[in-house]
């Protein structure tokens, strides 16, 4: 079974994740960070596995705004056509963003 981090762990590598840095440096900061907690530093395998998701959700979540202005964009130049808006359709669109 996988070991479950503390939470101060997961925060460490949100907080100190860097694209511009190997996964190994930003490894080596969360174990230091982890030292520094009083706690394990947790093996670079696992690491590796939670600064991957982590980019993941970052990149989900930066597509999800994307095409919400996307969204609004199309929403703003039908207004300004004088078109109608469906504010159910619109809300729809905005709930299946990024899925």
């Amino acid at each position: 079974m996988a070991p479950r981090y503390d939470a101060r762990i997961l925060a460490a590598v949100r907080a100190l994740d860097d694209r511009s840095e190997p996964m190994a440096e930003i490894s080596r900061r969360v174990g230091v960070a982890a030292a520094g907690f009083g706690l394990h530093k947790p093996s670079y395998v696992h690491l590796r596995r939670l600064i991957q998701a982590h980019r993941e959700e970052e990149d989900a979540e930066r597509r999800r705004r994307e095409e919400i202005r996307r969204i609004l964009g199309d929403v703003y130049l039908d207004l300004l056509r004088s078109r109608v808006v469906d504010p159910y359709e619109v809300a729809e669109r905005i709930r299946d963003a990024g899925r």
